[in-house]
């Protein structure tokens, strides 16, 4: 009987530490993550953090009609990231052109931040219950605080090609712009 309870104690002991431990990685994976605009807000150890600014209407239609637009091979404008680093005020102004979303969307961008990395979502943020079968391009930026001269990656928060993962050299290069992979970069909806 006294083996019994001794095992039976050793294993509520040691569920109560594997436990203990899977709450103590949730606790540290929200610090490393810092979400800003519409999500919540947590501790982190990056020194960035970001908003929203402004989107522009719809541009009209992702179909590319020049020949300067960056396009894939189905002839859509991809979007694409503009960047402006700002060394005095540590900022750094980033604007997602031609992403393509749903018409009469509400685009607004979410910025998480993993050390170093940027991770941007464009999305539609109006709570329509009905989808539209037409789709519209938009412009995006928001600001990026807390950035120092060094190298920084931006990607967008769906993407699966390493492509489209950019790199900010900020030391070496103020300013700059990129294109990404696929028109659909980006959700349509949040």
């Amino acid at each position: 009987m006294k083996k019994t309870l001794l095992y039976i104690s050793l294993l509520v002991v040691s569920a109560f530490n594997f436990i203990s431990c899977e709450d103590e990685d949730e606790n540290n994976d929200s610090k490393v993550e810092n979400k800003t605009n519409n999500n919540s807000n947590g501790s982190t150890t990056s020194k960035l953090s970001g908003k929203f600014v402004s989107a522009s209407d719809c541009l009209g239609s992702p179909v590319a009609e020049e020949t300067r637009a960056a396009v894939d091979e189905n002839n859509y404008k991809l979007p694409e990231l503009v960047y402006k680093y700002d060394k005095s005020k540590q900022e750094i102004e980033i604007n997602i052109e031609n992403a393509t979303l749903i018409c009469g969307s509400l685009p607004k961008m979410d910025m998480t931040f993993k050390g170093d990395t940027i991770i941007v979502n464009v999305f539609d943020s109006s709570d329509r219950s009905s989808w539209q079968k037409c789709q519209c391009t938009y412009n995006v930026k928001s600001i990026v605080n807390g950035a120092e001269s060094k190298v920084y990656y931006v990607r967008p928060e769906v993407a699966t090609n390493e492509e489209d993962v950019k790199i900010l050299e900020l030391s070496q290069k103020e300013e700059g712009r990129f294109a990404f992979s696929s028109p659909y970069v980006f959700n349509s909806y949040k």
